[in-house]
């Protein structure tokens, strides 16, 4: 998923891990990508994912994203994913 995320802090923010936390407390780490750090008082985007086979979470889970140098952390709940359809023979 694609995330826009807004800085309003004073140093530029870079982002250096992600998880999702189901109900149980299960996590499952993220894939992550951010093609530059969020400048200070800016905003930017950062894209997160799950490798390999989908997770079996029991969601809504909660998304949790932190910086490489410093304590903030972004904290989303109530996070969902539609269900994949596949295709009938």
């Amino acid at each position: 998923m694609r995330l826009g995320l807004v800085n309003p802090g004073a140093e530029p923010w870079t982002l250096a891990g992600a998880v999702l936390v189901d109900a149980t407390g299960e996590q499952v780490e993220l894939a992550r990508w951010q093609e530059a750090p969020i400048p200070a008082n800016g905003a930017g985007a950062i894209v997160v994912g799950i490798e390999g086979e989908r997770a079996q979470l029991g969601c809504p889970c909660t998304l949790k994203l932190w910086e490489a140098q410093g304590p903030r952390t972004v904290t989303l709940g109530n996070v969902t994913f539609p269900v994949s359809q596949q295709a009938a023979p």
